[in-house]
């Protein structure tokens, strides 16, 4: 297993200390960073990025996706997006697909053929420095399978413990106060994945043929194959819900 860790999105935040923390997770691990040429900034530079043009937005993955997701809580966002009068939140939303494809394009161009272990992260995603990740790293490897960390406000905000979600399906009777967050969903704050299993041109194909889902959703459906993933909460998030 050669594993690369791979930041991609905006370059944004507070890196260095975003950067410095996943040096600490995992040393001796190589780093390569991209970003979208219309936001190059001095952050991506100091970084020595590689940059790619940001994808155009021809469809709303919310509520245009040719599959919508048989999922309850999908249907709940999709709901709760056309619902909204907020255009910065409609804006938001609406990139909402854009980070399958930096990662896409990051495998494509940036990562030498001989990494065959990935963790995706963001720039603005800190990880604990307190945990140990092998555990998860050689499951995803061994059993060839993606697992995603984040937290999730009331359910888990503890970024230095981890807690495996169930495997449980959503159905209309489902008790909401306990986790959704496996079902059609992938945590996606940071993600490990054998680089083989990320099939790139399919990423583009569904993006053309809007088809590919957005966030959480698009993560699940890119990266497991008949239910195959897990996710975590606990050991990484976006900084912007935590503190250090």
């Amino acid at each position: 297993m050669k594993i690369a860790i791979c930041v991609s999105g905006i370059a944004r935040g507070n890196v260095k200390r975003n950067i410095d923390r996943l040096k600490i997770a995992f040393p001796d691990v190589d780093m390569f960073f991209s970003s979208w040429k219309e936001h190059k900034n001095t952050i991506s530079e100091n970084y020595n990025s590689t940059y790619h043009t940001e994808p155009e937005l021809h469809y709303n993955p919310w509520c245009e996706c040719v599959t919508d997701p048989d999922n309850l809580k999908y249907k709940a966002y999709k709901k709760d997006f056309l619902n909204k009068t907020g255009l910065g939140l409609q804006k938001k939303l609406l990139n909402a697909t854009k980070q399958l494809i930096a990662h896409a394009y990051q495998l494509e161009y940036d990562i030498p053929e001989e990494y065959d272990m990935i963790v995706r992260t963001r720039w603005d995603t800190l990880v604990s420095d307190k945990v140990n990740f092998t555990h998860y790293l050689e499951k995803s490897y061994n059993e060839n399978i993606a697992i995603g960390f984040a937290i999730r406000g009331g359910r888990w905000i503890d970024l230095h413990k981890f807690k495996d979600i169930e495997h449980m399906y959503i159905t209309e009777d489902t008790d909401v106060s306990w986790s959704r967050d496996w079902h059609l969903w992938l945590n996606d704050n940071m993600i490990f994945h054998p680089r083989k299993i990320y099939d790139t041109a399919m990423v583009h194909k569904y993006h053309e043929e809007k088809k590919l889902w957005p966030a959480e959703y698009g993560w699940y459906q890119m990266l497991s194959k008949y239910d195959n993933h897990h996710c975590v909460y606990g050991g990484a998030a976006l900084e912007r819900f935590v503190r250090a």
